[in-house]
C-alpha cells in the first residue's frame, strides 16, 4: 500500500474551472487608461514613489491617442509591481490599469507524424473519442518546455535498455564537464567519462541501439515543431540516457547503479548551484517484474525515495499483464514511495487496455500506451504498445511542469527540492480527467493524465497566494479541490489556508460525521489526504475551519 503525507499542493480546479493566471507579466510595464490627454503625465506626478520609495513611474508610449491609453514603465526593482497597480488603480485619473502580458501564437507542431498521436490531441479518429488524450496543445500554448524560470535546463533521465544516440528527432543530454574517452572522471562526481550518459551495467557511456529506449526516450521529448517526424510532451527538454545494460531486461544490480547516477548528477547540481551535474527532474522506468512484492526488493524500492530527497519524481509503468497489483504484487509499482508515479494503460476510446496492471492502492493514473507513434533507431518511427508507453508521457509531464514561468516556484524548489516535487505530484494527481475505465478500483486518482491541468496547475502557484499592503503574501480560507469525486476509501481535500484549521465532513442532515486536524500550519496551498473508508455510501459536505472563519463547502459523493 502507497504512503501519502502532507504535502502542499497547487490546485485551482474548484467546480472545474481554473482561475486567471497573471504569471505571464512584463515586469516593469503597465497598461494604463486614463480619463484625458494629460493625465498621464500628472499620474506620474502624482505617483512618484510607493511607500516612500521612488517609482520611476512614466509615460514610454501612447497606444490609443484617442482612448487615452499608454505604456507606462517603472523600476521593477524599486517597487513592489503589485502595491503599485493597486495605486494606480485607485488614482482619480484614471479609467482602467493592468499588467503588460506576454502572449503566444497558438501552436500546433509541424512534425509530419503527429496527425497519428492520438495521445497528444485525439480527434475521434480512426475509431477514438474525441479528446480521450492528455490536451497537449492547449499545455503546449503554455509552455513547451526545456528551462525552467531561472534559466535551468530541464533534463529527464530515462532508464531502459539502449538509446540510438544518433536519432536526429531527440536531444539528448550530454556532460559537458567531462571529457569524453579520456578515462578521468573530470567533473569529480564519481564517474569516469560518462559524457553520454551512463550504463548501469557496463560502467561506461556506451549503449546499444535499443528500439524500446529510443521509443520511450521519443514519447518524453522528441523535438517539437521541427519539421521532422513526431512531437514529445515536452519539445525541447533534454532527455539523459542511462542504461541497465542490455536490451529487454536485466539484473537489479544495474538498475540500482542507474537510479543511483541519476540521483548522483542531480545532488552534484544541487551542491554546485547547478555549475556541474543535471538539473534531473524526473526519472522514467519501462521495465520491472510481473508479480513480485517490494519485501523481496528493498534497495529497489528505497531508490524511490533517495531520488526524492534530492527533488526528483519517478514514473514507473504497471505489469502489461490484466490483474490486480494491490494483491499480486509488481516491481517496481508496488513499491511505497511518495516520489513514485505509478501508471496503467489507457486506449483512444479512454479504456483501460485490458492487458494491463491496476490497483486502488498502488497505481495512481492511466495515461495514453496503446499504438503510440514515437521515435525508433535509424531515424525511423513506429507505433507500438504497452504501459512501457504510457508512462514516459508522465514523466515528460512532470519536466514540462518545471518549465512553467514562475520565479518563485523554482525558487521554492531549489530551496526545498523534495517538498515542492511533492507538490508537483499533488497536482499533477489533482489534476486528472476522472474517466470511468480508472475508477477508485483500478487506480487512486480515478483517471487519465491531463497535461494542460497539470501545467496550469503550477501556473497557478504564483497567484493562489495574495500580496498583503506591505508587499508580504496571505492567504485565504477556501477549498480548491476534492478528488476522486465519487469516492470510497481515500479522499484528497486541497485547500488554501493562513493558519491551523480543522476540516469537518458533515452528512446530508448536518450531522458531522468526521473531523480531523490539518496537518501543518504553513500559510498558502494545503492538502490532506482523509480515510473514508469507515464512512456509509451517501452523499457528504466537506468544510474547513479556522478559529474565526469557515470555508466555502464541497459536495462529496461516498460510494
Amino acid at each position: 500500500m502507497k504512503k501519502y503525507i502532507l504535502t502542499t499542493a497547487i490546485l485551482f480546479f474548484a467546480n472545474g474551472l481554473i482561475t486567471a493566471q497573471e504569471t505571464n507579466i512584463v515586469s516593469g510595464d503597465l497598461l494604463v487608461m486614463v480619463n484625458s490627454e494629460n493625465d498621464a503625465h500628472l499620474l506620474s506626478q502624482e505617483l512618484s514613489s510607493i511607500n516612500g520609495v521612488p517609482s520611476q513611474l512614466k509615460v514610454k508610449r501612447t497606444l490609443s491617442q484617442s482612448m487615452h491609453i499608454y505604456l507606462m514603465t517603472f523600476d521593477k526593482n524599486a517597487v513592489n509591481e503589485n502595491l503599485l497597480l493597486k495605486a494606480v488603480k485607485r488614482n482619480h485619473l484614471v479609467k482602467i490599469a493592468q499588467f503588460n502580458h506576454i502572449f503566444q501564437e497558438r501552436i500546433v507542431p509541424n512534425d509530419p507524424q503527429y496527425s497519428v498521436m492520438w495521445d497528444m490531441n485525439n480527434t475521434g479518429a480512426s475509431g477514438g473519442v474525441a479528446d480521450a488524450d492528455i490536451d497537449a496543445p492547449e499545455a503546449w500554448n503554455i509552455t513547451t518546455g526545456g528551462l525552467t524560470a531561472a534559466g535551468d535546463s530541464i533534463v529527464v533521465a530515462v532508464i531502459d535498455g539502449g538509446f540510438d544516440l544518433a536519432q536526429q528527432d531527440l536531444n539528448f543530454w550530454k556532460n559537458y564537464q567531462e571529457i569524453p574517452n579520456n578515462s578521468i572522471d573530470d567533473d569529480g562526481n564519481g564517474y569516469v567519462d560518462d559524457y553520454n550518459g551512463w550504463n548501469g551495467g557496463t560502467a561506461t557511456d556506451n549503449f546499444s541501439a535499443s528500439s524500446h529506449g529510443t521509443h520511450v526516450s521519443g514519447t518524453v521529448g522528441a523535438k517539437g515543431n521541427n519539421g521532422i517526424g513526431v512531437t514529445g510532451v515536452n519539445w525541447n527538454v533534454k532527455v539523459m540516457p542511462i542504461s541497465y545494460g542490455s536490451s529487454g531486461g536485466g539484473f537489479e544490480a544495474n538498475v540500482v547503479a542507474s537510479y543511483a547516477f541519476a540521483m548522483d548528477q542531480r545532488r552534484l547540481y544541487n551542491q554546485t548551484n547547478g555549475a556541474k551535474g543535471a538539473f534531473v527532474v524526473s526519472t522514467n522506468s519501462s521495465f520491472g517484474i510481473d508479480l513480485a512484492f517490494p519485501s523481496s526488493y528493498p534497495l529497489w524500492c528505497a531508490m524511490y525515495d533517495s531520488l526524492g530527497s534530492v527533488g526528483i519524481l519517478s514514473a514507473a509503468a504497471t505489469a502489461n499483464a490484466n490483474y490486480n497489483v494491490d494483491v499480486q504484487g509488481d516491481i517496481p509499482t508496488a513499491c511505497e514511495s511518495n516520489w513514485m508515479i505509478a501508471v496503467t494503460n489507457t486506449t483512444r476510446t479512454d479504456a483501460k487496455n485490458s492487458n494491463c496492471g491496476y490497483g486502488a492502492l498502488s497505481i495512481d493514473l492511466g495515461s495514453p500506451g496503446t499504438s503510440i507513434t514515437s521515435t525508433y533507431p535509424s531515424n525511423a518511427y513506429s507505433s507500438i504498445s504497452g504501459t512501457s508507453m504510457a508512462t514516459p508521457h508522465v514523466a515528460g509531464a512532470i519536466a514540462l511542469m518545471y518549465s512553467v514561468n514562475c520565479p518563485v516556484f523554482i525558487t521554492n524548489y531549489k530551496s526545498d527540492p523534495a517538498g515542492v516535487a511533492l507538490i508537483v505530484r499533488d497536482s499533477l494527481l489533482g489534476a486528472v480527467d476522472i474517466i470511468p475505465s480508472m475508477s477508485s478500483s483500478i487506480t487512486v486518482t480515478g483517471g487519465r493524465l491531463n497535461l494542460h491541468k497539470s501545467v496550469r496547475a503550477i501556473q497557478n502557484y504564483c497567484s493562489t497566494v495574495g500580496i498583503s499592503e506591505n508587499g508580504e503574501q496571505i492567504a485565504d480560507l477556501e477549498i480548491m479541490n476534492v478528488y476522486p469525486n465519487p469516492a470510497d476509501n481515500l479522499l484528497n481535500i486541497v485547500y488554501n489556508s493562513y493558519d491551523l484549521v480543522e476540516i469537518a465532513i458533515t452528512n446530508v442532515l448536518g450531522q458531522e460525521v468526521k473531523r480531523i486536524k490539518g496537518e501543518s500550519n504553513t500559510k498558502g496551498i494545503q492538502q490532506n489526504h482523509i480515510d473514508i473508508s469507515n464512512l456509509n455510501k451517501g452523499v457528504y459536505f466537506v468544510s474547513i475551519h479556522s478559529a474565526s472563519k469557515k470555508s466555502n463547502v464541497v459536495k462529496v459523493l461516498v460510494y
